[in-house]
């Protein structure tokens, strides 16, 4: 079993909105002095979600994206999706990561829902994120 202690937080919406919300996109580098071997490196998201409101048939998703230059982006993660007013606590693995990642969240629906959600990345090695300009 792996402990997974090392944690950094991709997006946190805190304030509920009916707008599809995109985190910052980060670089994800060792930390110093971090021997570990980057292959031997295993990552996990937490995703925190709720949903509430919205019209004919309203949905929230979350998702973690990665990608080699931080413009062009596959998902790695995504949260079971909420369809009803509620919230959803969730642990999903990555298998692979690229040198950049992002959190985002898509609505839909006639009317979007509002939401809020926290998504944060966490390593059972240490690791930085760099916010990229």
């Amino acid at each position: 079993m792996s402990a997974h202690r090392y944690t950094a937080t991709l997006l946190e919406i805190a304030d509920a909105t009916a707008t599809a919300q995109t985190g910052s996109t980060y670089a994800i580098v060792p930390a110093d002095g971090d021997g570990q071997v980057d292959s031997n490196q295993g990552f996990r998201v937490f995703v925190f979600a709720t949903q509430s409101g919205g019209a004919t048939s309203p949905t929230t998703d979350a998702k973690i994206e990665t990608g080699p230059d931080g413009t062009n982006w596959v998902e790695v993660a995504t949260m079971t999706q909420l369809t009803a007013d509620g919230s959803r606590g969730e642990l999903k693995s990555i298998t692979a990561l690229g040198p950049f990642l992002r959190a985002r969240t898509v609505l839909a629906g006639g009317t979007a829902p509002n939401h809020t959600a926290r998504i944060i990345l966490a390593s059972d090695g240490p690791f930085r994120l760099i916010k990229k300009a």
